[in-house]
């Protein structure tokens, strides 16, 4: 069943008489259970089309919908609340507050929905053991590594169990050995049946998916597949062959 559909999505700006298309008639689409990353170069679309996915943006024209709800049909006071309950986000920088505590941060969407603490414990119960930030809860993000930032910008992103998961460039603000830690908790929340969408630069951040988008000129470029028992760094390799001949601007 697709979470998601993108169907002839456009988006153009216009300054001052210059007009600009950023996508040009993107389409895809994103079943339950998926792990999709999206890569491309800069200026290729790929960071607006997640603002528009995100409700950040509109798209100009097209349709997207999620759970077969026209995002486009929601209006301004409908938009916050829909993101809440429906989407998840993690950030590059993690957004997290430093005035406030890290359970307070990552209770903070189920507060703005006002619901109660019963079901915050409950919810934060589920996944702090497996997200590996049980001691992290009473101290500040001032007082914690980047790395572990990222855990408590996660377990934000899942506390309101969403339909979809998405996350910009994750693991670009990290070392390589915390990159690895919150892309196999990316893999672990996969494998537990969240829906998660990735727009990334990186190869081995890519390799984490099952599926991976490549955005070029506005539209969506071309896809690959990873193979039911390929090994990550194989499918690494082919990631990076692709990224290589269509950045030669060959279609494969």
């Amino acid at each position: 069943m697709a979470i998601l559909e993108c169907k002839n999505i456009k988006k153009t700006y216009k300054t001052k008489n210059i007009i600009t298309e950023a996508l040009k008639g993107v389409n895809f689409s994103v079943e339950k259970g998926e792990f999709i990353s999206i890569m491309g170069e800069s200026g290729a679309g790929k960071t607006t089309l997640l603002n528009i996915i995100a409700t950040l943006d509109r798209a100009t024209s097209g349709v997207l919908s999620l759970n077969g709800k026209d995002i486009s049909t929601l209006k301004s006071g409908e938009i916050a609340r829909f993101r809440r309950k429906e989407l998840g986000f993690v950030f590059q920088d993690f957004n997290l507050l430093d005035q406030f505590g890290n359970r307070d941060n990552i209770y903070l969407p189920l507060v703005l929905s006002e619901e109660n603490l019963s079901l915050m414990e409950d919810r934060l119960n589920e996944i702090k053991d497996r997200l590996g930030i049980s001691e992290l809860l009473d101290k500040y993000p001032y007082e914690i590594s980047g790395g572990q930032k990222q855990r408590i910008a996660i377990a934000r992103a899942i506390i309101t169990k969403p339909s979809l998961l998405l996350a910009d460039e994750p693991t670009g603000a990290l070392d390589s050995t915390s990159s690895e830690m919150i892309l196999n908790l990316f893999r672990q929340v996969n494998e537990d049946g969240q829906t998660v969408l990735v727009v990334t630069h990186s190869l081995r951040a890519a390799s984490y998916a099952k599926r991976v988008l490549f955005i070029k000129d506005g539209i969506v470029f071309h896809e690959i597949y990873r193979g039911e028992n390929e090994a990550q760094g194989d499918f690494m390799e082919r990631i990076s062959q692709a990224e290589f001949m269509l950045g030669r601007g060959k279609k494969l």
